[in-house]
This record gives C-alpha cells, structure tokens and sequence, in this order.
C-alpha cells in the first residue's frame, strides 16, 4: 500500500465520521434550521414595509444665450441645490409636511417633532442623477422619500419636488433683482459724483478761461496778431506824430502870412513842398491814389504850388506896390488856416486815441503772456480734476452697462427664460416595498439556523463522553482492539427503528415544504 492511499483512506475515514456524527445528531443541526428558517420567515411577515417614490428633476439651462444676456447668478447649480436642500429640510418646513400628511403617527406620542424632524431627514435621499462630462456640474437630481404607505411616499415626493421648483424660482428671481436694486443705488451715487466733478471741471474751466491748455495756441496766435497789431498802430501813432509835426509847422506858416510877410510866405511854401512831395511818395508806396490821405497831401501839393506861382507871379508884376500883392495872399492863407486847425485837431485826437489804444494792446499783449505763463500750472491743475472726471465718467459707464445687463437678467427672469428646475419623472407610485427584502431576512434565517445547528452538533460532540465506535476507543487508549462485537437487534426493533426513520423523513420533508412555501409566498405574493 502506498502512502498516497493511507493518506486517501484517512481522509474518507475523516469523512465518514463527519457523516457519521452528522446522521447521530441530525435532530441538532435540522432542529436550528427549520425553527430559524421558520422565525425569519414569520419576522419577514411581520416586517412593517415601507415604499420609495422617486422622482427625477432637471436642470434647464438658460433660454437665451449668456453671450447676449449674462445671468446675475454666478454661483453653480452644486452649491445653490445644496442651499436650497438644507432650507427645504429645515425644521420648520418638515414639521409642516409631518402635520399636512401626518407622518409618523405611531411616534407622535413617545417623540419630540425635532426627533420626527431627524426621522424624516434620514428617510429624504437627495443626490445628482447625472453630471455635464464638459463641467462637472449635475444636470438633473434625484428626490425620493420611504413612507409606510406608497401613496404617502408619492405624494411627500411631489410636494418636495414643488417646493424645488418653486424656491428655485423665487431665489433667481429675489437674486437676480436684488443685484438690479443694487446697480441701481450704486448709478445714481455714480451718477451724482459724475454731476459733481462735471461741475468742478466746468468751474475751473470758466475761473481759468485763457489760462487753459487747450487755448494756448489760440493765445500764441492771439500774441502773434496782437503784436502785429502794436508795430501797425506804433507804425501808424509815429506817422501821425510826424504829421502833427507837419501841419503844426504849417499852421505856423499859416499864421506867419500877412500883408506885410510875402517873402516869408514864399519861403514857407519853398520849405513846405518838397516834404509834402516826400510824405505824398511815401503813401504812395503804401496806399491808393484813392486813399484819403494821399488826396488831401495831393491837394496840399497843389495848394501850395498854387500859392508859389501866385507869390512869384505877384512879384513880377509889382515888387514895390504891397497893397496889390498881398491881398490875394492872405485870402488864401486864412481858408487854409482853418483848415490846418481843423486837421491839426484831428490828429491830435487821433495820436490821443491809438495812445490809449497802444496802452489796451499792450496790456493786453502782457495779459495774454501772463496766460501763457500760467499754462503748465493749469495745465497740471486740469489733469487732475480731468482725471477725476474721467475715473467717474468710466465708473458711471461701467455700472450703467450692469446695470443694463442685469436688468435684462431680471427680466430674464421674471419671465422664467432663465436656468430653471422641469420634472423629467414625475414622483413615482411604488409597485413593491424597498424594506423589508423578505429573500434576505429568509435566507439570513436558513443561514444562522444552519450555523447555530452545526455550532451545536460541535458543542454536543465536544462535551459528549460516550464512546460511539472503534476510532473513539483508539482516541482515548493506546492499547490494541482485539475485538469488536457488533449490535444485535431483534425484528421488532429494527421495524421500530424503519419506522422512527419514515416519520423523521417524513417530518424533515413536511418542514423543508413548509419553510419554502413560506418563502415563496412571502417573496411572490406578499410583496
């Protein structure tokens, strides 16, 4: 014989003996079984059973694209359904779904509603149902609730689905407007401060009229012109004092004609002319022949002329007869007399005027340069209250514009074109009880019988003194067996003995039917 097969024979030895003390005390290991077998089905009867409705809502996104109306809601769907989950389950609107459908009646009585609050919490489920695979961000969710009754269950779901809905409305729009309101205050104190640096920089504007940066180079050219001007009115005031000049030596040759001075005259006229002529040359230059000037100069020319030929004319005819002579000559001279008063006082009043006017150019020529020297002070002095214009005309702009865009967001809104909650499925009736799970609990009975019987048969076996064959005898001596006697029994025993294993058979049978029908009628019917 080979090792191979003691080792064989041991071990079918092993297992008959297992066999051998599972037959002897069958009653242990079957007893456990069928009783717990039969205490899990009767505790998956009485089980109190209750229903899960579900229903699943999505998250719509906006209408109208955010590239033309920005929403006002910037938090994300995660964190506002988690705000409006902690304010759906507070205790407050619990509490009233508890006394609208009276829930849990049986605990009314031995808690307090927090306590029936806190059941309720454990019994609503809300969770994302699916997820955007672009953001992450969950585009539906799941709302269920386990009730006693199915339609209780059904109706508590509807009605936190509403409430949902609802609250997300009312939070978008409240949110949303809130922002609008908000805008609002923050332009009109926007639009104040813009008013007011408006009229700061306008003030400084009208103090420092000329003084400005803007206006330097219309001074530069206001300079320039007037500069001009005083060397043409210098010019003019210098020809004007020259002819002053002029007609005052000629009133003094007026003056000097008399009967009794007819070479002084001639001298007078001789000296005259070729100034006359100089200053005629001289207009002429510059101005027309039909220029005033150059018509009374030309007839001053002429007058004198004439006043020369008379003079010579006079003398040739009777240079010792006076009284012939100078009769004509103090006929002229007295007209041209008058005259040259009259035009002496002319320009008298006008060398007077462009005096006075030089003094108002050159004020204002040193007017003009005192601005321009002023200018980079004011011109530093602008760039501040300019830049505090412009800061406000941009924040003014800025929250205009916002202003603008969550106005249409509100809109948006209160039209409900914006993110919203719609109801994919509607709260579910349940058709089965999600508790108890009857298969669980019957098999849970079967299993921990099965254990608890062979968890006896060991205890039984280890505590059990008696000797029931050859190999027990082997384990308590380590003398020989020279003989073994077997059991002898009589016909009548061994029919009572036929029997006694009919009626266990029959017995394990009716038992093993009855737990499984149990088990089918709990898991197919009662469910």
């Amino acid at each position: 014989m080979t090792i191979m097969q003691k080792e064989s024979d041991m071990l079918l030895l092993n297992w008959r003996e297992y066999w051998t003390i599972a037959v002897r005390r069958r009653w242990e290991l079957l007893g456990p079984v069928f009783a717990l077998g039969l205490l899990g089905c009767v505790a998956a009867l009485v089980w109190p059973v209750r229903y899960r409705s579900e229903a699943l809502i999505m998250v719509e996104q906006q209408k109208v694209p955010e590239q033309y109306v920005t929403p006002n809601i910037v938090a994300d769907i995660q964190d506002r359904l988690q705000s409006m989950t902690e304010q759906i389950l507070s205790r407050t609107r619990l509490g009233d779904l508890i006394e609208q459908f009276n829930l849990y009646p049986k605990e009314r009585a031995r808690m307090t509603v927090a306590e029936r609050v806190d059941m309720m919490r454990k019994d609503i489920t809300i969770e994302p149902a699916r997820a955007s695979a672009r953001t992450g961000e969950p585009t539906a969710f799941s709302i269920t609730y386990i009730a006693p009754q199915k339609q209780v269950a059904q109706q508590v779901v509807s009605k936190l689905t509403s409430l949902f809905i609802g609250d997300n409305l009312r939070a978008r729009d409240q949110q949303s407007t809130d922002t609008t309101n908000f805008l609002e205050t923050q332009l009109a104190g926007s639009r104040k401060e813009l008013a007011e640096t408006e009229q700061r920089l306008r003030e400084y504007k009208m103090q420092y009229l000329g003084e400005l940066p803007q206006q330097e180079q219309s001074n530069l050219q206001i300079l320039s012109s007037m500069e001009a001007q005083l060397n043409t009115a210098s010019t003019e005031l210098d020809r004007l004092q020259q002819e002053k000049t002029y007609l005052e030596s000629m009133r003094a040759g007026y003056r000097s004609l008399s009967p009794s001075a007819a070479s002084p005259s001639v001298i007078l006229a001789a000296d005259a002319l070729p100034q006359l002529q100089a200053r005629l040359a001289d207009l002429q230059s510059r101005y027309t022949d039909q220029y005033p000037e150059v018509i009374r100069t030309k007839q001053e020319i002429a007058h004198l002329q004439a006043l020369q030929l008379q003079k010579q004319s006079s003398g040739a005819h009777s240079p010792t007869s006076s009284g012939v002579t100078e009769a004509p000559v103090a006929e002229i001279s007295q007209p041209g007399l008058i005259e040259m008063d009259s035009r002496l006082k002319a320009v008298r009043e006008d060398i007077e005027n462009r005096g006075k006017g030089l003094n108002t150019l050159r004020q204002n020529i040193r007017t003009v340069q005192a601005h321009l020297n002023l200018t980079p002070v004011r011109e530093q002095q602008l760039a501040g209250v300019t830049r505090d214009y412009e800061n406000a005309k941009a924040q003014y702009q800025s929250l205009l514009q916002k202003e603008s865009q969550s106005e249409l967001a509100t809109n948006l809104e209160k039209r409900q074109q914006g993110e919203q909650f719609r109801i994919i499925d509607a709260a579910s009736l349940p058709e089965k009880p999600v508790e108890p799970n009857r298969a669980e609990i019957i098999l849970g009975g079967w299993l921990l019988g099965l254990m608890s019987g062979i968890g006896l048969i060991a205890f039984k076996q280890v505590t059990d003194t008696r000797l029931y064959g050859e190999q027990d005898v082997r384990n308590i001596t380590p003398l020989p067996i020279l003989i073994t006697v077997p059991e002898l029994s009589s016909p009548g025993k061994q029919a009572i003995a036929s029997r006694r294993h009919l009626m266990e058979a029959l017995t394990a049978s009716l038992l093993m039917a009855t737990s499984m029908g149990f088990a089918a009628y709990f898991y197919y019917w009662v469910n």
